[in-house]
């Protein structure tokens, strides 16, 4: 039980920050100070080279999205104990791509594009956490 609330929690983190990539890529909302927290601000140059970058799409699909499914599923699942225990292995297995993909984003991010995108790394934070837990409720 404690697990499926620390995921829900930590799924809701997640899908905030993935609404907030989705919103800022759509121009839904502009890349300004007040709706993120100080420590994550990005320049908004530094914001759209990180959501344009080939790496920010997997199989065409922009990775905010799949983070909104992923968070959803994960959501959806810790809130409902019989989709817990029916969907328990597969988004173990999917939190084990996220967590790869996070090393590579991450390496990205630092290495090739020298941005420091914390709510990026928030987000990476968040999935290996999320692994964790996952791992933990075996």
């Amino acid at each position: 039980m404690f697990e499926r609330l620390v995921v829900g929690i930590l799924s809701l983190v997640g899908l905030l920050i993935s609404v907030y990539f989705a919103a800022i890529y759509h121009r839904v909302v502009p890349n300004i100070d007040r709706y993120v927290p100080q420590f994550c601000q990005l320049e908004p140059a530094a914001c759209a080279t990180v959501l344009e970058t080939p790496q920010a799409r997997l199989f065409g699909v922009p990775n905010f999205d799949l983070g909104i499914l992923y968070y959803t599923s994960l959501l959806g699942s810790a809130l409902l104990s019989a989709l817990w225990k029916q969907l328990h292995l597969m988004l173990f297995l999917g939190s084990i791509v996220t967590v790869l993909a996070g090393f590579f984003l991450s390496y990205v991010l630092v290495f090739r594009l020298r941005i420091r995108c914390t709510l990026c790394f928030v987000s990476h934070a968040v999935n290996f956490l999320i692994f964790l837990f996952l791992l933990a409720s075996l």
